[in-house]
């Protein structure tokens, strides 16, 4: 079997309902005909470059398959009897595309990791530590201005003239 993608532009216009059921539909006839859903990525509610069927707006949905090769033209024909389908692409991800799209996913996972322990390191921070950083900071603004000597103000002057 091979590894697909499809992107199907759904009209941004129907209910979530309605939309959910063309994207499960969808799925029952890849697995219906031998295939098997690696993910499914809903891209949301975006601008179209131009309109088509005279919408502005699509709903995308981007899924990952493995699937026999004849997949592909029932699945194709089952978009294109779909009257709320605006547009579709299926290509092959050949095996340079699976390898950036796990790279990808590992780098994601990577960020993320990184954004928890960050959001936990903040948590973390006891009450003291706060209290010591508000009295630094009020002993800041409380403490005097500290005035330049006369004798550096007259050094300036005899520089700049």
């Amino acid at each position: 079997m091979k590894t697909y993608q499809t992107v199907v532009v759904i009209d941004s216009l129907l209910k979530n309902e309605e939309i959910d059921e063309i994207v499960n539909k969808v799925e029952r006839v890849i697995s219906n005909n031998g295939g098997k859903i690696q993910s499914n990525e809903r891209w949301g509610k975006k601008r179209l470059a131009y309109e088509i069927k005279r919408r502005q707006y699509g709903y995308y949905v981007e899924i990952i398959f493995e699937a026999p090769p004849n997949v592909i033209h029932i699945l194709e024909r089952e978009y294109r009897l779909e009257e709320n389908i605006l547009r579709y692409l299926s290509i092959h991800l050949d095996k340079n595309a699976l390898e950036y799209r796990e790279k990808q996913l590992q780098d994601k996972e990577v960020v993320k990791a990184d954004v928890e322990t960050k959001v936990e390191s903040t948590e973390d921070t006891s009450d003291e530590d706060k209290k010591e950083e508000i009295s630094i900071l009020e002993e800041a603004e409380t403490s005097p201005v500290v005035e330049p000597s006369s004798e550096i103000v007259e050094n300036e002057k005899e520089i700049s003239a």
